[in-house]
């Protein structure tokens, strides 16, 4: 059985954090910020953004980390996938 998108993204980020990667932080939206809070550390500012604000069924989020005039952001209708996405996109671009 092949494995998800998800569990790639949860060993992808792993593999360039090691133990600073926070357990679930895919599924689990306060590890995810955990996770943004990694990146902070190493100069990142950090931003997660509600696209579907006013809706009381729908959810859509954008994770952005910039630094240095650079923004890397995803998209993702769960927060947590989100973060990681935009943060496997930072570490895989350093």
């Amino acid at each position: 059985m092949s494995e998800s998108i998800p569990e790639k993204l949860e060993k992808e980020l792993k593999n360039f954090l090691g133990e600073a990667f926070p357990a679930n932080a895919v599924s689990d939206i306060h590890a995810a910020v955990e996770l943004a809070g990694v990146l902070e550390k190493k100069g990142f500012f950090f931003q997660l953004k509600d696209l579907c604000a006013r809706s009381m069924t729908d959810t859509y989020w954008r994770a952005t980390f910039y630094k240095d005039g650079e923004e890397i952001s995803a998209e993702d209708a769960e927060s947590s996938v989100a973060i990681c996405t935009a943060a496997f996109a930072v570490l895989s671009s350093q």
